[in-house]
């Protein structure tokens, strides 16, 4: 039976220029990734970007070589946000793209991420057919004259920017923003974008290095400090923008260095977009994963906004966009899908956005957000005694678990969701315990619409009765 060599977003792993262990990424594997990929293809053409990994470099070189010895032919496009990459199928004419990248973790990760023509990522059933050919070595057979050849693109991030300005219309000429693209692939298109605005822009970690010198990739709370610092120090500074090494995650701060909760700044975009837009009923509907904040049904559904629950991950998203209608996706992590545009996760689209958001009303983030609610929100991870797949048993086991502790809390259990990991949807708030896709973690998360403290006495409990099951 054949076992995906995918995670919840796409192939991610250490890079070992040689390994006989699965458990890495080497250009062997990229080989025969791009051996799998072109045998599915059966030719056209397939766009390939990287990020600024130094291990890209011999990745690349391998994927092109098993694509174009299956006689496609490839377009490069360098070093490139996977927003960018996305994006660029359109223009392109290309059957597949690839990025050459480990989003946010750390220098020594690399990995893959493939895509439809639309942006929307492969589906678990592309990717499970993608992993069988690469079992089975059933490649495809072409002669020498049937090679594929490989063009250089130089322009995709001029593309990517005209069609954001023609979508996108203002004069940020009043807007003081600091960026921190954290050393990724956002050094060159974000500050570049903000400067066709006319925004007075400030940059902090904007020389591309794989080696992520000025900041962890991943742009949360700790690796953020910086930032936040000068943003409160700074008379100036209306928003601060950060990036991870792809930027398909956007963080955004407000003028007091205050890290927005992501699902709040899509409850206000969605809201935003609802009250600027005459929108159908199928359209009327947003996407966004199980762990995500209940705040965005309690704020748009009295609006006449359905909120459609996926699986964690991007792709997920964008899939039941698709599948079901809607005019936004999102997720905790920052990333952000706008359908209209296409259906991969666009950090460098939502900039414009919320920068247009002040610039039209004359309000801070800030300001905008007051109307948006706030609820004490926790996620945690802890690395799993064993890594093991999560089964049905175990399932059971944790639902057994928690039920009992809930049960003597006097707290009743309104839904069970096993949709990704088991969720607990209680009378003032929800409990989520789920294995992460990417790395052998264990996530807990959940919150509270009471307070802060209920949230902690949550967090404490899952976390004893994991240890309990020694999963922990």
């Amino acid at each position: 039976m054949t076992t995906s060599i995918f995670g919840t977003s796409g192939i991610r792993r250490v890079f070992k220029n040689y390994s006989e262990s699965d458990l890495m990424f080497t250009p062997a594997m990229s080989l025969d990734v791009g051996l799998a990929l072109g045998t599915y293809l059966k030719g056209g053409t397939v766009v390939i970007g990287k990020d600024i990994r130094t291990s890209a470099l011999p990745i690349e070189y391998a994927l092109i070589s098993g694509l174009v010895s299956c006689g496609c032919n490839v377009k490069t496009l360098g070093i490139v946000t996977t927003p960018t990459l996305a994006a660029s199928l359109k223009f392109l004419n290309a059957e597949a793209g690839v990025v050459i990248t480990a989003s946010h973790n750390t220098p020594e990760y690399c990995g893959l991420k493939l895509w439809n023509p639309s942006g929307i990522g492969f589906s678990p059933e592309q990717e499970m057919e993608i992993s069988r050919i690469y079992d089975e070595k059933d490649f495809i057979k072409i002669n020498y004259d049937q090679i594929g050849k490989v063009t250089q693109i130089n322009d995709t991030n001029d593309l990517h920017i005209s069609e954001i300005m023609s979508l996108i219309k203002f004069n940020g000429n009043k807007l003081y923003v600091i960026v921190d693209p954290g050393n990724g692939s956002g050094c060159e298109i974000v500050p570049r974008l903000l400067g066709e605005y006319n925004i007075n822009v400030t940059t902090l970690n904007s020389q591309m290095d794989g080696n992520f010198p000025g900041r962890h990739s991943e742009p949360n709370k700790k690796n953020l400090m910086k930032l936040s610092k000068f943003l409160k120090i700074s008379k100036e500074e209306d928003i601060g923008i950060a990036l991870d090494g792809d930027a398909d995650r956007v963080i955004f701060l407000d003028e007091n260095g205050e890290i927005v909760d992501p699902i709040r700044l899509l409850t206000l975009m969605a809201k935003y977009y609802i009250q600027e837009n005459q929108l159908s009923k199928e359209q009327m509907q947003v996407a966004t994963p199980i762990n995500s904040s209940c705040l965005i049904e309690d704020v748009l559904k009295p609006l006449g906004c359905n909120v459609i629950r996926t699986e964690v991950g991007d792709i997920k998203v964008a899939i039941a966009l698709r599948e079901l209608g809607g005019f936004i996706g999102g997720e905790t992590s920052g990333t952000y899908i706008w359908p209209h545009f296409h259906y991969g996760p666009d950090s460098i689209l939502t900039i414009a956005i919320v920068l247009d958001m002040m610039t039209k009303t004359g309000k801070s983030l800030k300001e905008l957000l007051k109307d948006i609610p706030h609820y004490p929100y926790f996620a945690n991870k802890f690395k799993l005694t064993k890594d093991i797949p999560f089964t049905e048993e175990i399932h059971q086991k944790i639902i057994s678990e928690i039920n009992e502790s809930l049960d003597n809390l006097g707290k009743k259990i309104v839904k069970i969701n096993q949709l990704d990991g088991c969720r607990f949807d209680y009378e003032d708030g929800w409990l989520l315990i789920r294995r992460s896709g990417t790395s052998p973690y264990l996530r807990i998360s959940g919150e509270s619409t009471i307070d802060i403290n209920n949230s902690i006495e949550m967090n404490n409990i899952a976390v004893k009765k994991m240890q309990k099951l020694n999963l922990i």
